[in-house]
């Protein structure tokens, strides 16, 4: 299971962490989401910020993926009222099955929805 969640990991991190991002500490004491990535401007101002929670299948309906998602959804929020462009990532593995899963657990999670995506590794 290990093996797949680092597979997904790395996939992503090879694909979509282009453009000036670059990964770094989470500021939140208490989320370490499995990818976090900032651009900062010339002068040291957060230009845009990426937070990536990467589930397998196994563990998409588990306790601890539902609090990580609610962190990660409060982190998107906060930011978003402090004006920080912020990207919120449900990475999943490929397949109808998993993204419909995903979908039904956000949807659950957040009834008046979410600024998180669900993202294939592709």
């Amino acid at each position: 299971m290990a093996d797949i969640h680092d597979a997904l990991i790395r996939t992503f991190r090879k694909k979509k962490l282009r453009g000036g991002l670059k990964e770094t500490k989470s500021p939140m004491p208490t989320y370490r989401p499995d990818i976090f990535a900032e651009k900062l401007s010339t002068e040291g101002v957060i230009v845009e910020q990426l937070a990536v929670e990467a589930e397998i299948q196994t563990t998409l309906f588990s306790e601890h993926t539902s609090h990580q998602l609610l962190k990660l959804d409060e982190f998107v929020r906060h930011q978003q009222r402090r004006r920080v462009s912020v990207r919120g990532y449900l990475l999943i593995p490929r397949g109808r099955t998993v993204r419909s899963h995903a979908r039904s657990l956000l949807d659950s999670l957040f009834p008046h929805g979410t600024a998180i995506r669900i993202v294939d590794a592709a």
